[in-house]
């Protein structure tokens, strides 16, 4: 097996890798986005489920004030039919007791309307957030969708390609190809920089210089183990 295999399978992983970064984070920040909407979508209901209960409290309410109401005006008639102090007090309690029941109701009433007018500010805030988070998502989606079917022709192209060189390749060297790739960051082959590896910096002893340009054997950098290969044959 000659370098120069190696070399044109790093090619074409490096391809690969770019338009795999061509997507970037952009799959992901669409599902936390379709998961945002569910979120408020989700919470939208709930508050104008709310609303709705909110409403027929908010009924049942003005209904019992209004027949409070109803039996306070009756109470002060009968006060008029009274024939004695005891009858007249007794009167007098239950209207006292029926205007406390209302002033329970109105209180009650006046929580219910402040949680419906906050509940109403949240539901329009809400739909608002959901039709910018809506349109957000949908250009997200389309710069996706887009981006994939650009890049997937290419993509499968390359990956033929790839498996093509692979055949042509130990599986031993393959393997450790494929370690050093997810070790470092897809480059598991680099060219020598005067005496230097290309991917680490690190100094490469004289001899092996030499057998590397001199293609005898296939080296590996002692720090990164990346291949390391004569760039001034594959340019020439």
């Amino acid at each position: 097996m000659s370098m120069e295999q190696l070399i044109e399978l790093q090619g074409i992983d490096t391809k690969l890798k770019d338009l795999n970064d061509l997507l970037g984070d952009l799959p992901s920040k669409v599902q936390g986005l379709n998961e945002q909407e569910d979120s408020i979508k989700s919470s939208l209901v709930e508050n104008k489920k709310r609303l709705k209960e909110l409403e027929v409290e908010l009924h049942k309410k003005e209904i019992d004030i209004s027949q409070i109401d109803g039996k306070v005006n009756t109470l002060k008639d009968q006060l008029f039919l009274v024939t004695n102090n005891k009858q007249y007090d007794a009167l007098m309690k239950e209207v006292d007791h029926q205007k406390d029941k209302k002033s329970v109701f109105e209180n009650e009433s006046i929580d219910l309307l402040e949680e419906k007018e906050q509940l109403v500010g949240s539901v329009e805030s809400m739909e608002s957030e959901l039709k910018d988070l809506s349109e957000d998502l949908s250009k997200r989606r389309e710069k996706l969708e887009s981006a994939i079917s650009e890049s997937a022709d290419e993509k499968s192209i390359l990956e033929k390609e790839r498996q093509k060189r692979i055949d042509k390749i130990d599986l031993n060297i393959v393997s450790v190809y494929d370690r050093v790739m997810g070790a470092r960051d897809g480059l598991a082959v680099v060219h020598v920089e005067g005496t230097g590896c290309g991917g680490c910096g690190a100094h490469i002893p004289p001899q092996t210089v030499t057998e590397v340009r001199a293609e005898t054997r296939i080296h590996r950098c002692d720090i990164c183990s990346r291949f390391l290969y004569n760039q001034e044959k594959v340019v020439n």
